[in-house]
């Protein structure tokens, strides 16, 4: 007979399977980019097992890879990454009667999908067991991959290992597309940053324009957003104040 913290980890670890399956062909490729940009197996393999963040992880190879600096690479991850400590926030947050030492912990788990799939799970299963689960067959299966990808780069041919960098923007697309749905103005603020990055292009080294780009791009984005939070607050009101005027009337 299971106890019950072991069937809450059962139940995270069938919830991270749709996870797992995505992520092993994502960090397979990552792997192929990362020994054709110069890494050793092992230095790609401990890039997935201290980092576990994929998109961050195929930018800093490809940034490797046009022979960015150590700053550099630094600045993009932490720009790219900073969306985690919102994210962890909450997690946190939903995870109730646990210890900062197994939060600290935890959170090393928490990723776009893991964060998406806690987000609407169910109350009852919002505990440290579900989501270390569901956390460790994801990150097992990003480690899986990139072991994978090590393997396999002896036996894949060089047109396809050189192909397998579209997965970075692949995975950049799907990071995106949640919020386009949401609010169609990030196409604004995606079309600004391209801007920006091919201007800032002209005048820097390709590696810093990303950076500055992507900065630049979220401070323009969050004024947009704010602005426009702004203006449905105010047309709310409006609306408020003119049935209340009717009402009046009415009466």
């Amino acid at each position: 007979m299971m106890s019950k913290h072991s069937m809450m980890i059962l139940k995270g670890i069938k919830k991270g399977v749709p996870i797992m399956i995505g992520f092993i062909p994502i960090s397979t490729a990552f792997a192929v980019i990362a020994l054709q940009t110069g890494l050793s197996p092992l230095e790609t393999v401990l890039m997935s097992v201290m980092l576990l963040a994929g998109a961050s992880q195929l930018m800093a190879v490809n940034m490797l890879a046009i022979g960015a600096g150590n700053i550099e690479i630094i600045a993009a991850t932490f720009i790219i990454n900073i969306r985690h400590l919102i994210m962890s926030t909450y997690v946190m947050n939903k995870l109730k009667d646990v210890s900062k030492p197994l939060k600290l912990i935890l959170a090393f788990g928490v990723t776009d999908e893991t964060f998406a799939m806690l987000s609407v799970e169910e109350p009852e299963n919002c505990n440290s067991y579900f989501f270390a689960g569901m956390a460790a067959v994801t990150y097992g299966a990003w480690v899986l991959g990139t072991m994978l990808g090590i393997l396999l780069n002896t036996f894949i041919p060089a047109s396809i290992c050189s192909s397998m960098s579209i997965a970075l923007y692949a995975m950049f697309i799907g990071l995106i597309m949640p919020s386009v749905q949401k609010n169609h103005k990030v196409l604004y603020i995606i079309g600004i940053s391209i801007v920006l990055n091919i201007v800032l292009g002209m005048f820097l080294t390709s590696s810093w324009a990303v950076v500055l780009s992507t900065l630049l791009g979220g401070i323009i984005g969050s004024k947009i957003v704010r602005r426009e939070k702004q203006d449905e607050r105010s047309n709310a009101d409006c609306t408020n104040d003119f049935g209340d005027v009717r009402s009046n009337l009415h009466s």
